[in-house]
C-alpha cells in the first residue's frame, strides 16, 4: 500500500473516532465492550469507501480540491448519520423518541463536531493528496 491511501485511511479512522466520541451521548455507552457501534470499527467503514472514489478520482484525473470537498461532504453525511444511528441506540432505546426528537437531539450536537474534524479532513486530505514527492516509484 503506498503512503497516500494508508494516510487518508488513518486520518479517516482517526477523525471518525474523535467525531463519533465528541457528538455522541454521555449516557448508556459502556467503555469496555466493543460492537458495530465503536469509534474504530465505525471509522473502517468510510475509509475503504474514501480509498475506492479517491482511486476512481485519480483516474478521471479530477481537480485535488474537489477530490477532497467530495470526500469531505460523504464523510460529513455518514458522521451525521452514524450519529443518528449512535443516540438511536444508546438513548433513544430507552425511551419513546420519535425520528424527529431524535434528530432534533442529533443536529445540535453534531454541527460543531462534524464542522471542525471536517475541516480538519479537508484540508489534511488535500495536503496528502497534493504532495508530489510520493508519487515517485520506491
Amino acid at each position: 500500500m503506498t503512503r497516500k491511501p494508508l494516510l487518508i485511511f488513518l486520518l479517516t479512522l482517526f477523525l471518525t473516532a474523535l467525531q463519533v466520541q465528541w457528538a455522541g451521548p454521555a449516557d448508556g455507552y459502556d467503555a469496555g465492550t466493543i460492537s458495530v457501534l465503536s469509534p474504530e470499527v465505525l471509522g473502517a467503514y468510510p475509509g475503504v469507501l474514501l480509498l475506492f472514489l479517491l482511486a476512481v478520482f485519480a483516474r478521471r484525473q479530477l481537480p485535488l480540491l474537489r477530490q477532497a470537498a467530495i470526500c469531505t461532504g460523504l464523510l460529513a453525511i455518514y458522521w451525521l448519520l452514524a450519529n443518528y444511528v449512535t443516540f438511536d441506540i444508546r438513548v433513544a432505546s430507552w425511551s419513546t423518541f420519535s425520528p424527529l426528537e431524535i434528530w432534533a437531539h442529533v443536529l445540535p450536537a453534531s454541527v460543531a463536531s462534524i464542522a471542525a474534524c471536517g475541516a480538519a479532513f479537508f484540508c489534511a486530505s488535500w495536503l496528502i493528496l497534493r504532495e508530489t514527492r510520493w508519487n515517485k516509484a520506491g
